[in-house]
């Protein structure tokens, strides 16, 4: 966890180096950004214990893939179904992007594509702004999810819990 004034310089160093970047390199940097924040989210909910969260979530363990945190998280309680969703929807963004290089009609991949911008665009937590441009909608779904889980993790959990908008 970080004081709130090293959070915010984090965030703006983030947000700048993001401007510069690919759509693959955005897309894969604002997943890992939201997937750091929810491994936060869930620490806040479990005993502290470092040697056990090391077994846990890194490495190969059981709870270090973006899949598995997105299903504990769930089964801890800590979002809705809704968030549950759109943080499958950005896993699958990321892997297609950290995966592939063409799209299906062999054009460089990239959120106008037609099924990642559809995806993009689907996103709940952002929808609520009506964005047209993909990257957008993807950029603010991670970032009012990032926001949301650091949130919980600063907060008791009785008080604040991340929700579809």
């Amino acid at each position: 966890m970080h004081n709130y004034q090293e959070e915010l310089e984090r965030t703006v160093a983030l947000i700048e180096e993001l401007e510069n970047q690919s759509d693959r390199a955005a897309a894969i940097i604002l997943a890992a950004w939201v997937e750091e924040e929810l491994l936060g989210a869930i620490k806040s909910k479990l005993e502290k214990d470092d040697s056990i969260f090391k077994k846990l979530f890194y490495n190969s363990g059981p709870l270090s893939s973006f899949s598995a945190k997105i299903d504990i998280a769930k089964a801890l309680g800590i979002y809705d179904s809704e968030i549950y969703s759109d943080l499958n929807i950005i896993r699958r963004i990321r892997n297609e992007f950290a995966h592939e290089i063409l799209d299906k009609n062999n054009f460089a991949l990239s959120f106008e594509s037609k099924h990642i911008r559809d995806r993009a665009l689907s996103l709940k937590v952002s929808a609520y702004e009506k964005h047209s441009e993909p990257r957008i909608a993807y950029t603010r779904g991670c970032v009012i999810l990032f926001a949301d889980f650091n949130l919980f993790a600063l907060a008791p959990f009785e008080q604040i819990k991340p929700r579809a908008y």
